[in-house]
């Protein structure tokens, strides 16, 4: 459908810990992986890449790929290395409290020439993350091998700041959004983000300036309040779309984006992407699994037609 969407990243195991200090079952997690989950559900011919060791949770990772159908050749193997893992244990209310073992993971000795050029042929989208460049130098130098390739090629580019903190400080943020804004189609970021970037807390003041270095689309997730999206029509916005009680907020961002890949992919203008993106996240913050919830094709085509008759009905 629309050609092949190409990924890369990291790879995590994650399990949680319950009040008696027990850990449930592990399932994969990763920003990226997770978003190559949901392309392919909504029906795409997605590749993952990575760097994955031989343990039980690198099997578990190679086991979901298979089970989603994502291609995983050009996954470079690292014989007696980890996979890294996240421990969450649930706090009061919606608090989550997130312990991260990846320092020495697979992933994180990712190094610049690991994943050739081959990749990206024939790719009609790729899909990056902040997050691999704030895995090391290795994975920095990766990420912008990749990136490079795929802005001489003319593949379209989208790029999360999925900014993670512990990993990077706000200036490395901005640094890595600096050098590759301008080869970015779609630029996704939150609110904060949006913020440390631009210096504003007015989000379409945001969405201005981070359209003026580059990208076709800016869009800034407002978490429980919805999206707002901006291109050379406007800026346009749409509300949370509830599905159910929200459970586990992890995972929606990269339901959001592969939602919006998908609805690109397919010529949807950004009024009609950023209402079924942002139904697709709202079914990933209703599952407490960082991926458990992303619809697959017909499920979405069901909501889409179900839009549709409502507005029929309305007018």
């Amino acid at each position: 459908m629309s050609g092949r969407i190409v990924t890369f990243g990291e790879a995590l195991a994650t399990t949680e810990v319950d009040d008696t200090g027990v850990l449930g079952p592990a399932s994969v997690a990763g920003a990226e992986l997770n978003t190559a989950v949901g392309l392919a559900r909504l029906g795409h011919d997605v590749t993952w890449a990575s760097r994955l060791g031989d343990d039980a949770f690198a099997g578990l990772v190679r086991e979901t790929l298979r089970a989603e159908g994502i291609d995983d050749r050009f996954v470079v193997p690292a014989p007696g290395e980890q996979t890294g893992l996240i421990v969450k244990q649930r706090r009061e209310g919606d608090d989550i409290r997130s312990e991260h073992y990846r320092a020495t993971s697979a992933a994180s000795r990712l190094r610049s020439d690991d994943l050739s050029a081959a990749m990206l042929e024939g790719a009609a989208w790729l899909h990056a993350t902040c997050i691999t460049p704030a895995l090391g130098a290795g994975p920095k130098g990766l990420f912008e091998n990749v990136l490079h390739e795929a802005s001489m090629r003319g593949i379209p580019i989208s790029l999360d700041a999925n900014h993670r903190p512990q990993l990077m400080t706000e200036d490395e943020l901005r640094a890595v959004i600096d050098d590759w804004l301008d080869v970015v189609d779609t630029f996704f970021c939150n609110e904060d983000e949006a913020r440390v970037l631009t210096g504003t807390t007015s989000t379409d003041a945001a969405i201005g300036a981070l359209a003026r270095r580059g990208p076709r689309v800016v869009v800034v997730k407002l978490g429980g309040r919805g999206a707002m999206a901006g291109d050379a029509g406007g800026r346009r916005f749409t509300p949370a779309s509830v599905v159910a009680p929200p459970t586990h907020p992890v995972g929606a961002g990269d339901a959001f984006a592969a939602a919006w890949i998908s609805c690109t992919l397919r010529g949807y203008t950004v009024d009609a992407a950023l209402p079924v993106s942002a139904w697709c996240a709202a079914r990933v913050v209703a599952d407490p699994r960082d991926h458990g919830g992303f619809p697959r094709r017909a499920e979405l085509d069901a909501f889409e037609a179900a839009q549709r008759e409502q507005t029929e009905a309305g007018r």
